[in-house]
């Protein structure tokens, strides 16, 4: 029986379901929803309006991308990359430029990891979407240009070079991340049963003898619904108890505003990344280049009551943003990291002054595998999130798979990735940060009105 036979044969799961998250999941999830159970009431809670400004969910660009290490998410991203590609009405805000993966080819887990992905990327893709570059020079010359030379080993940090080898898969793509949630949320709209509660956020889930019964904002208001699903990203974990299933991570992002002859000049670039560094750097988008690192990243510890016992507190990392603290800009080390790595990659960029910055909140988990499973101990709560940095490509699936997971249909593969494990250890092949620990943000921010 496939899935759609499942969802036929069996009455809706639930008469109202709450989803807490505006994001990828809980959009792409309350569209799955009322498509095959339209009877099923949706209510749709967030801080704000979607887009939401500091979600997870909403930048300028994301990477479409199915290079990863892991057969199961390539499959599933490749197949998720052709169904944007094939909407007209997210496909216009995609574009297929391909993504370069760079790596200094030294003997660690980044090199090795860069082989294992190359490899499956080779048996996936064509010969002719795929571009080798065997040594820095060619890693180079794919962004400026056949006849320019990288900075020499000594003009650069600690005089050693760090963009050493590298691949482009032509299929990838940069997208806007924003339109394309605004999109999603326009579709919402035009669902009767689904319906937006914003302005407010949840405060608690009201849990009676084990039991989700609904929620409560921050207002006061109360808001019932059989099944409650926690979809909130890097906030959910003040939700509901998550025993460090999952870490909220902040990573530093700038932009930097581009001359009209550069965006010319670099307007048909790659995303260029490198597995080693972790910088991630974007093309020209409306008059500027986006980059961020994959650093080990940085947390904002706040004690918090425990939700399945206020008797108790817990303490967890949380978001802090540029909503609620508009005049943080990224730590110094941060931007350090990033302008050495301009310095071999981007040299006339290295020493230009960021337009912004702000710190993204991800929900990592040690594995960056997603959380897509029932609440281990309180009935009527289920769990999407863990999204660690990598889940936004599966906009146009991850809703049904949470579905499935909902209906208890979800593949045993899938069921056994996403499941929910206390403690759950592993490494971050699907979506590799730096190695080391975060840092407290609050120790290291600083304010931008004295660095911009």
């Amino acid at each position: 029986m496939d899935r759609q036979q499942a969802s036929q044969a069996n009455k809706p799961f639930a008469r109202t379901i709450i989803i807490i998250g505006a994001g990828v999941f809980g959009l792409s999830t309350a569209l799955a929803i009322a498509d095959r159970h339209p009877s099923i009431v949706v209510k749709v809670i967030d801080r704000l309006k979607p887009p939401v400004l500091d979600g997870t969910s909403v930048d300028t660009t994301r990477c479409i991308r199915a290079d990863y290490k892991d057969p199961v998410y390539a499959k599933l991203a490749k197949a998720a990359q052709t169904k944007i590609r094939e909407d007209p009405e997210l496909n216009q805000y995609m574009y297929q430029q391909g993504m370069t993966f760079a790596c200094d080819g030294e003997p660690d887990r980044f090199t090795e990891l860069w082989k294992a992905q190359k490899k499956l990327a080779e048996s996936l893709h064509a010969e002719k979407d795929l571009v080798n570059m065997p040594d820095r020079e060619s890693v180079f010359q794919r962004l400026h240009g056949k006849d320019t030379k990288p900075p020499s080993a000594g003009e650069l940090p600690g005089g050693m070079s760090r963009w050493n080898m590298a691949y482009c898969n032509l299929e990838d793509a940069f997208i806007d991340a924003e339109k394309c949630i605004e999109v999603y949320y326009n579709r919402c709209l035009t669902k009767p049963n689904i319906s937006f509660r914003c302005g407010s956020p949840v405060d608690h889930i009201r849990i009676e003898d084990g039991v989700a019964q609904g929620v409560v904002l921050e207002s006061g208001t109360s808001i019932e619904g059989d099944l409650v699903l926690v979809a909130a990203g890097a906030w959910s974990g003040r939700l509901v108890n998550l025993e460090q299933r999952i870490y909220p991570i902040g990573h530093e992002v700038a932009w930097i505003k581009l001359t009209t002859d550069e965006q010319k000049r670099w307007k048909n670039n790659s995303i260029t990344t490198n597995l080693s560094t972790g910088l991630n750097m974007f093309p020209p988008y409306r008059g500027e280049i986006k980059i961020l690192r994959r650093s080990p990243g940085y947390k904002n510890t706040i004690v918090v009551p425990d939700p399945e016992d206020q008797s108790k507190t817990m303490k967890i990392s949380y978001p802090r943003t540029i909503v609620d603290n508009p005049g943080d800009a990224i730590p110094l080390d941060a931007e350090k990291a990033m302008r050495e790595n301009l310095k071999e990659i981007m040299p006339s960029l290295a020493d230009r002054p960021f337009d912004r910055t702000k710190i993204c909140w991800i929900c990592t988990t040690p594995t960056a595998d997603f959380l897509v499973a029932p609440h281990p101990r309180i009935a009527g709560i289920h769990l999407a999130t863990g999204g660690s940095a990598h889940a936004w490509k599966f906009l146009p699936v991850i809703g049904d798979l949470v579905v499935d997971s909902m209906e208890g249909v979800l593949s045993a593969e899938l069921e056994e990735k996403w499941r929910y494990v206390r403690g759950s250890t592993g490494r971050d092949e699907n979506a590799p940060r730096m190695d080391g620990e975060p840092e407290e943000l609050r120790d290291v921010v600083r304010n931008k009105s004295s660095v911009l």
